[in-house]
């Protein structure tokens, strides 16, 4: 159980394998074991040394009462990776993890060698989620919860998220080891009543859809097609230089926890070579616009994105 002291917090860790190094960063409310469902275990059978970490106030790294923007946790993973030795660094984010990830690529071009965002709603885009026409709401058990289009829109209009975070965190699992079992426990609790995490985790806090413009880290946008998020991937290619998007069929928000295999396929091809994938996609694009054939096939079929 290693720990490490960073800008006043023992953060937790975990690091394995031998190659280039890959950070995997969970999403609010989860933590690094999150990982374990077999995308780590891939990723270093791959040929990576892969860290994970516990967001603060995550797991087993230290609660504070703030420091919960995407900023202030993209300079908690900066800090991170100097005191680990870690040089430029490949990065994938699930959620929130993913809008961490971008936050460290705008302030530290030269240590992101590529990012993978899994399914990320960035602050600067919620106004692109598909709400009311989201398939999501007929999921079993959502109505009986009280889950509607009408009482989400309502709460989203608030800053402080924390009565909707304990709500979401009660819905029954649907898969994994726990499945049948809510998501909320006494450690998640404190997170969410002794902390600003509610609040301050939709904050733009810097992170604009101007700076995304002018990022030049190669990114691969993976987006599921069954996700509230799916039209932020379309958004993301265009409005980013180097950005491979992909809305992936039959998949969802928690797609890259529950069922990785269709998302390392695409994942571990970019690792490998971000600049070289991300310019396959252009020449993908280029060659459909002028009627050629070039289409990315996952396991669920066609995959929407560049070359699709």
């Amino acid at each position: 159980m290693p720990k490490i002291f960073v800008r006043g917090i023992e953060t937790h860790y975990q690091m394995r394998g031998e190659g280039p190094d890959v950070v995997l960063i969970h999403g609010l409310s989860s933590s690094l074991a999150s990982w374990y469902n077999g995308t780590m275990p891939s990723l270093v059978s791959a040929g990576f040394r892969v860290t994970v970490y516990d967001l603060r106030g995550h797991g087993l790294s230290d609660l504070t009462t703030n420091g919960y923007s995407s900023l202030e946790m993209a300079e908690d993973l900066n800090a991170l990776l100097s005191a680990l030795g870690i040089g430029p660094v490949l990065l994938a984010g699930h959620s929130f993890g993913g809008a961490i990830a971008m936050h460290f690529a705008v302030l530290n071009p030269r240590r992101a060698r590529g990012v993978v965002l899994l399914d990320s709603g960035m602050a600067c885009l919620r106004y692109l989620r598909k709400i009311k026409d989201w398939d999501g709401w007929e999921r079993p058990g959502m109505k009986e919860e009280g889950f509607t289009a009408e009482w989400f829109e309502a709460v989203d209009n608030q800053q402080d998220m924390s009565d909707y975070l304990k709500k979401t965190l009660s819905i029954p699992r649907l898969r994994g080891f726990r499945r049948g079992q809510g998501g909320y426990s006494p450690r998640l609790q404190r997170l969410i009543e002794e902390t600003r995490v509610g609040s301050e985790f939709r904050e733009l806090a810097g992170l604009t859809e101007d700076r995304l413009r002018e990022v030049q880290t190669p990114v691969l946008a993976l987006y599921g097609g069954m996700s509230p998020n799916q039209n932020m991937a379309p958004h993301l290619g265009k409005l980013m230089p180097n950005c491979r998007p992909f809305n992936l069929p039959g998949l969802g928000h928690f797609a890259a926890l529950h069922d990785p295999q269709p998302i390392l396929k695409l994942m571990i091809p970019f690792f490998q070579d971000p600049e070289g994938y991300v310019e396959q996609g252009k020449r993908a694009a280029a060659s459909e616009k002028n009627g050629g054939e070039a289409a990315d096939v996952g396991r669920h079929g066609k995959v929407m994105g560049y070359g699709a």
